[in-house]
């Protein structure tokens, strides 16, 4: 999850969704309530950390963490001298996953509306030209709250919706240079995004699940356009064009075996998510 919401145009909460995990996800975020400072001033530490389901919440951090952490620059130097080969593994991961989730839904026509619709406003936001929003800390706060809360939603790219607002080099900048006021002010507006839009996911998860789920499944499918590995400027083209637009190589053997080791992956790891189900 970590290194997919690094990538502008990919989303974590599509790999939560692909490995399971994104509804028990929502649910332990959603667990963060007013009533838990109680628990805290009464250093009930026992009672607070399984309300948050902190067990799952510290491994899926410490996952995220160590992500950030390891494959952080290698994602940016592909991104910069080979972007095809990072493209094509995330859309053959998403692809694959798209394939595998929509053959466990019962389909009708409301569900097939349903998927339209996410389709349909997934395609626009791809297609959504980029505003330039000066890096105040009111639209710091607000784009923190819209970045977190896109990437609660599979095939919504929190890193994109800053990109939208013209805030991500900004911030990407103030992370390198260690800018403390500006990553408080984006923490903030995480903070925010975080506990709000968790409480309506659960409350939609918990009332029209499936129905959610086709919706999202649209949503996911809109923005496969986004990780079409041979782009630029937010332009795409076909392989034989790309080199000729863009000066730079297409890689194109190379993305082709990247593409099926992103299906290799996201094959394994639906197989051993269904494993895990049939166990538990």
């Amino acid at each position: 999850m970590g290194a997919a919401d690094a990538v502008p145009g990919v989303s974590g909460g599509t790999i939560a969704l692909i490995t399971g995990v994104y509804r028990r996800f929502i649910e332990a975020l959603a667990s963060f309530k007013p009533d838990l400072l109680n628990l805290l001033l009464t250093r009930q530490w026992a009672k607070l950390w399984q309300r948050i389901d902190g067990n799952f919440l510290f491994s899926l951090g410490a996952g995220i963490l160590l992500s950030l952490l390891s494959v952080l620059h290698a994602m940016h130097w592909l991104l910069e001298r080979a972007a095809p080969l990072l493209w094509a593994f995330f859309m053959g991961v998403i692809l694959i996953s798209l394939v595998h989730l929509a053959r466990q839904q019962t389909w009708n026509a409301k569900r097939l509306a349903l998927f339209a619709l996410g389709f349909a406003g997934s395609l626009g936001l791809v297609f959504l030209a980029a505003i330039d929003l000066a890096a105040t800390p009111l639209m710091l706060v607000l784009g923190g709250a819209l970045a977190i809360s896109a990437m609660l939603l599979p095939g919504v790219s929190g890193s994109f919706i800053l990109v939208l607002l013209g805030l991500y080099p900004q911030i990407v900048e103030a992370i390198h240079d260690r800018d403390i006021q500006v990553i408080a002010w984006v923490a903030l507006g995480c903070l925010i995004g975080v506990l709000s839009f968790s409480q309506f996911l659960k409350w939609l998860m918990n009332n029209w699940y499936s129905p959610v789920l086709c919706c999202m499944l649209g949503v996911i499918a809109g923005a496969l356009l986004k990780v079409w590995p041979w782009q630029a400027n937010e332009q795409w083209f076909l392989p034989s064009t790309y080199a000729t637009y863009t000066g730079q190589n297409e890689w194109l053997f190379a993305s082709v075996v990247s593409f099926f080791i992103g299906v290799l992956l996201s094959g394994l790891l639906f197989s051993y998510s269904t494993k895990s189900e049939s166990q538990g």
